[in-house]
């Protein structure tokens, strides 16, 4: 399925692990909070990685690039119209409704009409160079963050919403990523490993991730490190309360894989 350009390659591999992610939700007991999350993020990705093929296109000369770009609009408009639709009524989407689609755009689109510019733009280095250029947080390449030298911990009790933090760290270069399902096994990671920034649910089961932060300010060793709480319920004092108890960051669920990004760039820089 490679298209000859790594980057978009990697936006491919993103896109599929995303669908995949929401296969998985399917039935799960926090399904509508993933299928947020998903299509928040399969709506950036598409709108990210569809721009960075269009430059490509034009940087090589493609000649069908107009009626690939229409295709990238009807695309993205109807991913648009699911994300809205749940915005609107969490309940008015199930992720199987949205499947259909997703494996038909994977099969039709990615599959078939993306191979058809490949011949144009193999060995384009200039091409590369600008792809790789726009990145999802608006930083140019040369001033990003080294996201293949960060070592995550996602908490989470829910494995399905874990993948899906997985799927998006993956998809900017993230290699290390490890994951636990309770407090316990957080503090033991943190303990036997080297972890550069902690992405914690606020409810791990029946603990509350606060515990941790709380936790971790209290060891000399980790005291300073970057901790994000996230959260699916809709509380005014959620954030206020999550920075009292030591976190440096707050967002709620579902998240914008834009703005988780950027969120830990800015946290990685502030460290």
């Amino acid at each position: 399925m490679s298209v000859g350009v790594p980057v978009l390659d990697a936006d491919h591999r993103t896109l599929v692990g995303l669908i995949n992610d929401l296969h998985r939700s399917v039935g799960d007991d926090e399904e509508y909070a993933t299928l947020g999350s998903v299509l928040k993020a399969l709506e950036e990705y598409a709108d990210h990685h569809f721009a960075r093929e269009e430059r490509v296109m034009e940087i090589c000369r493609y000649p069908s690039t107009s009626a690939h770009r229409a295709m990238h609009q009807r695309l993205f408009s109807q991913v648009r119209a699911l994300k809205d639709a749940y915005d609107r009524d969490r309940t008015a989407v199930r992720a199987k409704d949205c499947l259909d689609f997703l494996h038909k755009w994977l099969i039709e689109h990615i599959c078939s009409s993306d191979m058809d510019y490949r011949a144009w733009v193999v060995g384009r280095s200039e091409a590369l160079a600008e792809a790789e250029n726009l990145t999802m947080t608006g930083m140019r390449q040369q001033n990003s963050l080294d996201w293949r030298s960060m070592r995550v911990l996602v908490v989470d009790d829910n494995q399905n919403f874990a993948q899906v933090m997985r799927t998006i760290l993956e998809g900017v270069g993230v290699q290390e990523i490890g994951t636990a399902a309770n407090l316990d096994a957080a503090r033991a990671r943190l303990q036997g490993s080297v972890i550069d920034v902690v992405l914690s649910d606020w409810h791990v089961g029946q603990e509350s991730g606060l515990d941790l932060v709380r936790w971790i300010r209290e060891q000399d060793k980790l005291a300073h490190l970057p901790v994000l709480v996230l959260s699916g319920h809709e509380r005014i004092a959620s954030r206020e309360l999550a920075l009292t108890a030591g976190a440096d960051e707050f967002m709620e669920k579902p998240i914008s894989a834009r703005g988780l990004l950027i969120c830990l760039a800015k946290m990685m820089r502030k460290g």
